[in-house]
């Protein structure tokens, strides 16, 4: 568990500092304040920058993540990547690289540095020392002059690391020789990472989490976070579906179906609201990251502020039992309220809410930086009713 956060040159985020973090914590602050940077950098992180994390988050932007087949670099056109860098583009200084950690001694650091690749012949020999013919290598070179880079050898590339271990690089040029080859496969040293965007998780990716704790424990659990909506609920199940239902643009391959105990036949789940589809996402996506995190943005999503207390409660419960950390994002006062009073109630549980935006102060002016609130302030904020979205 994190217990502080620091983020250097990724997006928005120039020199953030979190002082304190706990079990939950709740990121607020104005649109375009930097609060989905801060999941994001949390997600790259614990996914160690694999290449298929990062294009998937690239990809959710509409940035570049791949160049196309033989397309030319220009000096004006956006490599793969370059977004997430402060300033939307690569840093001269190759010290200037994006770091996500810890503050106190930064030793577990996640760093992506960007440099370039040379492209190299070695021979290879037999046993009596013979050259028998020659192999490709990729070999790390320091920055070359803008001459240079338009040798057909040289390519860009990131460079991970984490503590004292390194990665794979991961060669952004495309219009090369084929490039290192990366896979999908989970890389030791993750940590599971659960997350909840803004918009719904389709029915179908729902239904796979389901059918992991189906037979368990974690089922009752379900079933109770679904009641905090609708009291009548009594049972869920997810179906095949099998007709072509032409009012959707897509098709899903299944539908979750209830039984009520106010109902002589089972309903569709999306016909209850938006509630019980948040909290149904919300519950299901606890399971996979026990021992990690879960990311959550923009919390009150389809949930009235009535049952957002009850939520909360949840999710803290949840947490520690599970061994998990949570981040959620808002700009809800009724979040933050329902936020404030779970987290004074667990008292086993420590809760902090940190707001995020443009400092004020000469020293500093513009930079995105990080004002937490713990929970003795937090106790105070909703008394006092203080604004500090």
């Amino acid at each position: 568990m994190l217990n502080s956060l620091e983020i250097k040159n990724f997006r928005i985020l120039e020199d953030f500092k979190v002082s304190k973090l706990r079990r939950v914590n709740l990121i607020v602050g104005k649109n375009n304040s930097g609060k989905s940077s801060v999941l994001e950098a949390l997600r790259i992180y614990a996914g160690n920058a694999q290449r298929v994390l990062l294009e998937q988050i690239a990809a959710g932007h509409d940035e570049t993540y791949r160049l196309k087949e033989n397309e030319q670099i220009e000096s004006d056109i956006q490599l793969p990547f370059e977004d997430f860098f402060f300033g939307r583009q690569f840093p001269q200084d190759e010290a200037l690289a994006i770091s996500i950690g810890e503050l106190a001694s930064g030793d577990d650091a996640l760093r992506i540095e960007h440099g370039f690749l040379i492209e190299e012949e070695d021979p290879v020999k037999n046993e009596l020392g013979e050259i028998m013919g020659t192999k490709t290598r990729l070999n790390r070179i320091p920055n070359p002059s803008s001459d240079d880079t338009s040798s057909e050898a040289i390519s860009h590339a990131l460079f991970v690391t984490k503590g004292a271990r390194s990665f794979p690089p991961i060669q952004i040029d495309r219009r090369r020789s084929p490039p290192l080859r990366y896979s999908s496969m989970k890389i030791p040293g993750t940590l599971p990472c659960s997350v909840i965007p803004t918009q719904f998780i389709s029915i179908d990716d729902l239904a796979d989490e389901w059918d992991k704790i189906v037979f368990t424990e974690h089922e009752e659990v379900v079933r109770d976070a679904l009641r905090i909506i609708t009291p009548e609920f009594e049972n869920l199940t997810f179906v095949r579906n099998d007709e072509d239902n032409r009012y959707l643009r897509q098709r899903f391959r299944r539908f979750a179906k209830v039984r009520m105990s106010d109902s002589p036949h089972p309903v569709p789940l999306n016909s209850l609201g938006d509630g019980m589809l948040r909290v149904l996402q919300l519950v299901l996506k606890v399971f996979p990251a026990k021992g990690g995190f879960l990311l959550i943005d923009e919390f009150e999503n389809g949930l009235h502020f009535s049952v957002q207390e009850k939520v909360w409660e949840l999710l803290f419960e949840m947490a520690q039992r599970l061994d998990i950390q949570v981040f959620a994002t808002t700009h809800s006062w009724d979040c933050i309220e329902s936020f404030a009073k779970a987290a004074i109630a667990r008292q086993d549980v420590e809760g902090v809410l940190f707001r995020v935006g443009r400092s004020v102060k000469e020293s500093n002016r513009g930079k995105v930086i990080a004002t937490v609130f713990d929970e003795d302030a937090l106790y105070n904020i909703t008394q006092a009713d203080v604004e500090v979205r």
